[in-house]
């Protein structure tokens, strides 16, 4: 009875527990070129740089967050995003409210999927189009 007892309490104290939601958002460069993006905050701290070449995937964001079920990239943060080629020309600059495809509207532009439960994946795609 003790044993059983135990086990009840064991299971009743994980259900109660919070979810843990996961992220990952990567940026794949689907141009025919390898790219440097920028992503640049008034805060020096918070500016970071992603080396992508072509036809690869690289890490932009992952987080997890305790009592939330859903998560998504977040670029509140940053006040442009540079895309640059191997030479350091300007190839793209991102802002917030810019018309067209744009890196900073998570919900349009970005590829999402739920690979299993509370574990969100986001993809963003820049193609050649893109850098015209």
């Amino acid at each position: 009875m003790k044993k059983l007892f135990s086990i009840l309490i064991v299971i009743a104290v994980f259900y109660s527990c919070d979810p843990v939601a996961n992220m990952e958002a990567n940026i794949e460069n689907l141009t025919t070129r390898d790219l440097i993006i920028e992503f640049v905050s008034f805060n020096q701290d918070l500016s970071k740089t992603l080396e992508i070449p072509s036809n690869e995937t690289g890490l932009f964001q992952e987080g997890f967050d305790i009592g939330n079920d859903f998560l998504e990239p977040s670029l509140t943060e940053y006040d442009s995003v540079v895309v640059k080629n191997n030479s350091e020309q300007i190839l793209k600059v991102y802002k917030p409210n810019d018309p067209g495809k744009n890196i900073y509207i998570i919900d349009e532009y970005w590829l999402s999927s739920e690979p299993s439960k509370r574990f969100f994946k986001y993809q963003y795609e820049i193609n050649n189009e893109d850098l015209e």
